[in-house]
């Protein structure tokens, strides 16, 4: 099997961008399953509801966990590809996911969501500009 250095990297940016995406999606799962289980269990949205200091602990803690991760696939991206493209689709996706930590109601979900799928998408294009080996 071809080493991290005999691919050129390949296999070691995608394993860093597939982390950043995935830990970057937790943030979106959280996010879209919170309503649906308010929505089954109609105790649930009250109890969401009246903590909002455990949800944004919550938040913070998925960004906190997704970013270094990210930052460090970025970074290397750019040194190997020079895009800024996707340092910049998933910088403004981590400050959407953190504006959507801060506020209430709809547009919880409404940014964490667009963040959420901001960040994979730059890591999808910090993956798909990687050199060739």
């Amino acid at each position: 099997m071809a080493t991290d250095a005999q691919s050129g990297g390949r296999s070691g940016a995608f394993s860093l961008d597939a982390a950043g995406a995935a830990l970057s999606s937790l943030c979106l799962v959280h996010c879209l399953a919170l309503p649906l289980l308010a929505l089954a269990l109609p105790t649930a949205l009250g109890a969401a509801t009246h903590h909002h200091g455990d949800d944004l602990l919550l938040h913070l803690l998925l960004i906190g966990a997704a970013l270094p991760v990210s930052l460090l696939a970025f970074r290397r991206g750019l040194r190997r590809h020079g895009h800024a493209l996707p340092l910049a689709l998933g910088g403004t996706g981590f400050a959407l996911m953190l504006a959507g930590a801060l506020v209430h109601g709809a547009a919880v979900q409404v940014l964490t969501v667009a963040g959420g799928l901001m960040v994979a998408g730059g890591h999808l294009l910090n993956w798909r500009a990687r050199p060739a080996a």
